[in-house]
């Protein structure tokens, strides 16, 4: 096989809504000189199909895969959590406000010159409650003031976030025929990013092609002219590990995510590209008024009974390890663990005795009943593999040895989403298996506070006054006071047993033939090699 260049970036802003074993994190190795094929095809592997391609209505980590290549965004950010420039030429920001100075020479694939108002529109067109994004108030508050001239943007937010430019600056920027019809970019793009699709077949694959005149990138980037810049990109639905496997050994894949034991034989065989940490398993108990979750000793009570090491086993395959934090992906701006000392640890016997303090005592046939009322959690989880599958059983099981019963709502992705994003979803399902994924924790708070479907993303109606106090004062700080305050933060949302994280997975991406370099680590440029 020849070589060839290709631009790879990682997916730092990708928000994932349920746990991804593949994707972003540090690419391997250095510069290289093997000799550049020109116009050839780069094949890269998806786990699955990316919906809609629209990151403002679309929260889907594959799609993160996707976007780079067609899109790009303000700043990105490096290994050490550093923003680096892109559209952006210069920024200032303060926990209540980002201003950009914006580059004037991005063109758009449709031709049309890319404005700092249009720019400012991407945000304006999140923020609108009536477009009912599902990127509302975790990129930008519904509240921002978003203003521009000709060549910056200004936002500004009447709550504080400390960490607000990793949600803003790396949110994919689209052109302004796309917000005005985002149906027109549901199985295309239109962007001024590198390549533009050419071919959408969903569920099997999506074919983009060079764009020649592309020169935008950051410094360092390779441009549309550069030798070796592949002219096709096919990026092919792959569902299955083993399948992803097989196709990289037998170089009929460039590019591909492999977890589990299939990931154990390609090590030695093929190179590992990127490695990155997300978490993959966790728990929403519903808050919302008259669940039986929304009583504090009952979630404590569901979680001792819970072994959350077996859990983080099962779930993983063996290759993950306890959760420590809300945010894990890269880059990690905060590093601690809140989790291990805090959530409730297991003890069946102290939670039996929990649950029958509050009402809820077994009956002769060994189930527990309040009021009449038996206590069968309505469970809701995404049917994305046989680890997930089991996870969800032997969740039920270890409920079940304490008399408490489980219905199922297991689904795949589309389904799942539509099913916990329902209006008053929060008042029919009591539990949820579910796993965000941001580099910093303030941009997850849209799923732990805050309003509840359609008008917000706070599925389980989660509703801890100490914890929103304290991410309060968290966000009055910035650096590491702003880290240490976050932990004390999370420290509470863990001893109350709102949100149980339970498990995090190190994923890899696989490459046959490909030695990746760049301008720094998370933004590389990859060369083909025989």
């Amino acid at each position: 096989m020849k070589a060839y260049k290709m631009l790879g970036l990682a997916a730092v802003g990708a928000l994932a809504l349920a746990g991804c074993a593949g994707g972003g994190g540090s690419p391997a190795g250095g510069e290289t000189g093997g000799e550049p094929v020109i116009d050839g095809t780069l094949n890269f592997a998806l786990m699955r199909d990316p919906g809609m391609l629209f990151t403002s209505l679309n929260p889907s980590a594959v799609l993160g895969s996707v976007t780079p290549w067609a899109y790009e965004s303000l700043v990105y950010f490096d290994t050490d959590g550093t923003a680096k420039g892109w559209l952006a030429t210069e920024w200032e920001e303060t926990p209540t406000s980002l201003h950009f100075e914006v580059r004037d020479d991005a063109v758009c694939s449709d031709g049309t010159k890319l404005t700092a108002e249009t720019i400012a529109n991407n945000f304006r067109w999140i923020a609108d409650p009536a477009n009912n994004s599902t990127a509302i108030n975790l990129v930008v508050p519904s509240d921002a003031k978003i203003e521009n001239d000709e060549t910056s943007v200004t936002i500004t937010t009447t709550e504080p976030d400390p960490f607000r430019i990793t949600a803003i600056g790396t949110m994919p920027i689209y052109c302004q025929a796309a917000l005005d019809d985002p149906k027109s970019i549901a199985t295309s793009t239109n962007g001024t990013g590198l390549y533009q699709m050419t071919e959408a077949v969903t569920g099997d694959h999506y074919t983009l092609e060079r764009r020649d005149e592309y020169a935008t990138g950051p410094e360092g980037a390779p441009t549309g002219s550069t030798p070796g810049v592949p002219k096709t990109v096919v990026i092919s639905i792959v569902e299955n590990e083993s399948t992803r496997a097989n196709l990289l050994l037998s170089k009929e894949l460039n590019l591909a995510s492999v977890s589990g034991p299939d990931a154990d034989r390609l090590e030695g065989q093929v190179d590992v590209y990127a490695t990155g940490k997300l978490l993959s398993g966790g728990i929403l108990y519903s808050q919302a008024e008259g669940m039986p979750t929304a009583d504090r000793d009952v979630r404590i009570a569901l979680t001792k009974a819970l072994n959350l090491d077996e859990l983080m086993q099962v779930s993983s395959a063996g290759k993950g390890e306890r959760a420590q934090r809300l945010a894990v992906a890269n880059p990690q701006v905060c590093q601690y663990d809140a989790a291990g000392p805090n959530l409730p640890k297991m003890d069946v016997a102290a939670a039996e005795k929990m649950l029958d303090e509050a009402g809820w005592v077994k009956g002769a046939d060994g189930k527990r009943a309040k009021d009449g009322k038996t206590l069968d959690l309505e469970f809701a989880w995404q049917s994305k593999g046989a680890e997930t599958a089991a996870t969800a059983e032997m969740m039920a099981d270890q409920w079940g040895a304490i008399g408490v019963g489980v219905n199922h709502h297991g689904a795949d992705y589309g389904a799942f989403i539509e099913e916990i994003s329902k209006p008053g979803a929060s008042t029919v399902i009591d539990t949820i298996m579910l796993s965000a994924n941001f580099p910093v924790p303030s941009a997850l708070m849209v799923y732990f506070t805050g309003e509840t479907p359609p008008k917000g993303n706070n599925f389980a109606a989660l509703n801890n006054p100490k914890f929103d106090e304290l991410v309060a004062e968290a966000n009055q700080h910035t650096g590491a006071e702003a880290c240490a305050a976050w932990e004390t933060a999370e420290a509470e949302m863990y001893q109350s047993a709102d949100y149980v994280p339970f498990a995090m997975t190190s994923g890899k991406s696989f490459s046959q033939g490909v030695e990746a370099y760049g301008i720094d680590e998370f933004y590389t440029a990859m060369i083909l090699v025989k």
